[in-house]
C-alpha cells in the first residue's frame, strides 16, 4: 500500500513536470506563431507594393499608441529588413521578399518541431494519467470491478 502511493506520488510528481513542459512549448508555439505572421505581412505589403503604380505612392507611417502620419514612399525600388540582433540592410524589394520568405519557412519549420514535442508530451501525459489510474485502481480493491 505504501509503496503504491509512493509510485503515485512519484507519477505525480513527473505528470507536474510534464504540465510545465507542455506549458512552456505552447507559449513558444504562440511566440513563433507571432513571429511568423508578421514576416509573413511584411512579405505581403511589399508584395503589394510592387504592385502599386503611383510614381510616389502615399503610405501612414505608425509612430505608436495608434497614431500615424502620412508620408510618401520615395524608394519603391529597395526595403530596409531586418536581418536580427538589431542590424538592418538594405535590399530590393526582390531580394527583400525571397529573404522574408526564408524567414517564414523556418518560423513554419519551428512550428512544425514544436507541435510534434507538444504532441509527444500529450501522449506521455495520457500514459502517466494511465498509469497512474491502474496503480490506483489496484490500491482500492473493490473499486473499478
Amino acid at each position: 500500500m505504501a509503496e503504491a502511493n509512493e509510485q503515485l506520488e512519484r507519477l505525480a510528481y513527473e505528470y507536474q513536470l510534464l504540465q510545465a513542459q507542455a506549458q512552456l512549448l505552447a507559449q513558444n508555439l504562440e511566440l513563433l506563431t507571432m513571429g511568423r505572421n508578421e514576416f509573413q505581412t511584411v512579405k505581403e505589403t511589399l508584395e503589394g507594393l510592387k504592385k502599386v503604380e503611383d510614381e510616389k505612392p502615399e503610405i501612414l507611417v505608425p509612430i505608436g499608441a495608434g497614431s500615424f502620419l502620412k508620408g510618401i514612399i520615395v524608394d519603391r525600388e529597395n526595403a530596409i529588413v531586418s536581418v536580427g540582433a538589431g542590424y538592418a540592410v538594405e535590399k530590393s524589394l526582390d531580394d527583400a521578399i525571397a529573404y522574408l520568405e526564408e524567414r517564414v519557412k523556418e518560423y513554419d519549420e519551428a512550428i512544425a518541431k514544436t507541435q510534434e514535442g507538444l504532441r509527444k508530451l500529450e501522449t506521455q501525459l495520457n500514459e502517466l494519467a494511465k498509469k497512474a489510474q491502474a496503480l490506483q485502481d489496484k490500491s482500492e480493491p473493490g473499486v473499478g470491478r
